[in-house]
């Protein structure tokens, strides 16, 4: 059993296969996570709904498998909400193979407020198959201006929008995205759907996609839009061939905001991991493993409204500020850089750099994030360029999450993350931040 690489910050399954993030909510307080999990294997097999919750998003304790297959299928993904009543909810995915073809329908599980006990809804599937191989992942939210819920569901390259008043009856309203954002030869999935205020109060909704293969950082990612929402259909308020995201790493997918009346702050938490190397990951007690939560803003920037993202200030103090025996810790970053130079970060006490800073004009840089091949896992090595702004009154700073192999690295105020795995021979190694040329020079 190896647990080297098991995160002190970041919550993976004691044992078996973990991926997308499900049915995120706070209720009384308490965040939920539940999450696609096969607990007899960390090889990925029939999916069950793993069950998590935390008081802080800092310290996980993990609970009964919540969701087991049923007839109509294996649970894939889904969401959970809250009635005005106080009623529970979880929607997902059934999923099964007829005729060796992906055959899914969207169902309905009742909880009790401990969330607890799950029964599920007698007139089961509440959406059945419109004639589509990829039709999977509902998230269901409250449309206040319309007085109905809102599913929001993969239809293979696009997403659906249905509409219900009792969360059994649904409607199909319109689909969105054939022809805006990233499109790859697999689906999207594992859309969610909220309403943000902009700096100026004014009301807009984000649509957060999950893209399996194709992605930024090459296999998987997650994109978002920008809009309008009436209830009906979401309205792109960028072209569409504008691609934003959330994450410019390799690990950063199917993100996943919390459901939370009480109107707090969206956070997100997404699964760290890719569909490149997935399944070979370098554990064997457990696979997969979760973001940190981020909290989610709008802000106006000269190309228009963007998402921003933190850590929550609680996540940040549960940190340690320098690399020690845990191998989990956070460092705050600075770098004076003129233009043409370079600045570099080591980590795990390796000699060769994991991202360089280079500056490339008085008001642009480029973080290039490098990551050497590890035996047995085809497609984990890379070696590519994210741009983003250098502030005109520099410094240009980063701020760096560690933790026993898996790193996350934010800068321009939240805009630009990249979230990596790494593997290293010492995952408690030191950190060194110095000139690229001091690392060739050494």
């Amino acid at each position: 059993m190896s647990e080297k690489f098991r995160p002190q910050f970041h919550f993976a399954p004691r044992a078996g296969w973990m991926n997308d993030p499900n049915g995120l909510i706070r209720v009384d307080g308490v965040y939920h996570l539940f999450f696609q999990h096969d607990p007899d294997s960390a090889l990925q097999g029939p999916m069950h709904w793993g069950h998590a919750r935390s008081t802080d998003l800092v310290h996980w304790e993990e609970l009964a498998v919540a969701l087991y297959p049923t007839a109509l299928g294996t649970c894939f993904s889904g969401s959970a909400i809250e009635t005005a009543e106080g009623a529970l909810k979880l929607f997902h995915t059934a999923h099964q193979s007829v005729d060796g073809r992906d055959f899914q329908t969207q169902c309905l599980v009742h909880a009790d407020r401990a969330l607890t006990s799950f029964t599920s809804e007698p007139a089961n599937p509440v959406i059945d198959n419109p004639g589509l191989e990829c039709f999977r992942d509902p998230k269901v939210i409250w449309h206040a201006a319309t007085a109905r819920w809102i599913m929001a569901v993969t239809l293979g390259q696009s997403i659906g929008f249905y509409s219900s008043t009792d969360l059994v009856d649904w409607r199909f309203e319109s689909a969105f995205g054939e022809a805006d954002g990233r499109h790859s030869d697999g689906p999207w999935e594992c859309p969610d759907l909220l309403a943000m205020q902009a700096p100026d109060g004014s009301e807009h909704w984000v649509l957060l996609v999950g893209i399996g293969s194709g992605a930024y950082g090459a296999g998987s990612g997650s994109q978002y839009f920008i809009g309008q929402f009436d209830g009906h259909r979401f309205v792109n308020a960028n072209t569409p061939e504008t691609e934003l995201w959330l994450d410019y790493g390799r690990d950063f997918y199917a993100a996943q905001s919390f459901f939370d009346r009480s109107g707090a702050v969206p956070v997100n938490i997404a699964w760290a991991s890719n569909w490149l190397y997935a399944r070979s990951t370098q554990t064997q007690a457990f696979r997969g493993v979760m973001s940190l939560p981020r909290e989610m803003d709008l802000v106006e920037k000269p190309d228009g409204l963007r998402v921003a993202q933190q850590i929550p200030e609680g996540v940040k103090q549960a940190f340690g500020s320098t690399a020690g025996a845990s191998g989990s810790y956070r460092q705050d970053i600075a770098l004076n850089l003129g233009i043409g130079e370079q600045g570099a970060i080591a980590l795990f006490g390796e000699r060769e750099p994991h991202f360089v800073v280079h500056r490339t004009s008085d008001l642009t840089a480029t973080v290039q994030t490098i990551r050497a091949e590890v035996a047995g896992m085809p497609d984990f090595a890379h070696d590519y360029l994210v741009e983003l702004a250098y502030p005109a009154n520099g410094p240009l700073t980063l701020e760096l999450y560690v933790d026993r192999g898996l790193v996350e690295l934010g800068t321009c105020d939240g805009l630009v993350w990249v979230t990596n795995l790494f593997f290293p021979e010492h995952p408690a190694g030191a950190i060194a931040v110095t000139t690229l040329q001091a690392f060739e020079n050494a």
